[in-house]
């Protein structure tokens, strides 16, 4: 059986070191875990959700595959279904920046032990990115896919040390730094969003809006002050 994976989780697997151990948190239906078994990229894979059904179903495709004894299913919140040093490798798509933060943060013995993580935020990915610089970690790659209508980042972070601008928490250091085909088109939709806002807040008053408007509005130029920097495709 193949597994064909969609762009996000292409680029998941992508930055996923051939030979490791990999734990994939929030895995949902096991797709990603299935394709770096059978694609030979991992030898053994602990794949985890926080919901019942999710397994269930990732069970019956493991039996179907005779996947069991490769990839270890287990129920439970974050890395708090792993020991330290169990994953060379950890995967967390799908969820929300924050949500990624607090998991980083609440199993920290298992999360130094981790050798490489692969995030794919959300949502709030400038706040992931700020509390990997504040918390000992470097991204030492970084990607952008677009998929239904969406853009999304994924990132591979490993332990060091980075200091990012404010454009480079925004932005993405290594997309900005590699002119990355998709940032242009995503900071266009993301400012022409951000505009039609401003539209709609200009004939309301308050504090709560005037501080609203600024804060767009001082966004706003940042992401003009980027793509003015940037080549025209």
């Amino acid at each position: 059986m193949k597994i064909n994976l969609d762009n996000r989780l292409a680029a998941v697997a992508s930055f996923v070191p051939a030979g490791k151990v990999v734990a994939d948190i929030g895995t949902d239906h096991a797709y990603l875990p299935v394709y770096l078994i059978v694609n030979g990229i991992a030898p053994y894979i602990i794949a985890s959700d926080c919901a019942n059904g999710p397994l269930e179903g990732s069970r019956r495709l493991l039996e179907l595959l005779s996947l069991e004894k490769k990839i270890d299913l287990r129920m439970g919140d974050g890395l708090s279904v792993l020991e330290p040093d169990e994953a060379q490798v950890v995967c967390i798509a799908g969820m929300g920046g924050r949500t990624i933060c607090e998991i980083m943060l609440t199993s920290p013995q298992v999360a130094l032990s981790v050798e490489r993580f692969i995030l794919q935020p959300q949502r709030n990915v400038s706040v992931l990115r700020r509390f990997l610089q504040d918390n000992g970690y470097k991204i030492v790659a970084e990607e952008m896919v677009f998929e239904k209508g969406f853009y999304y980042v994924i990132m591979a972070v490993e332990r060091g040390q980075m200091q990012l601008n404010t454009q480079e928490i925004e932005y993405g250091p290594l997309l900005l730094k590699n002119g990355h085909p998709f940032l242009a088109p995503c900071l266009r939709l993301k400012l022409g969003d951000i505009e039609q806002i401003l539209q709609r807040l200009s004939n309301k008053n308050g504090k709560e809006v005037a501080a609203r408007v600024r804060c767009l509005e001082d966004e706003a130029e940042r992401i003009r002050e980027v793509l003015s920097n940037m080549p025209k495709l």
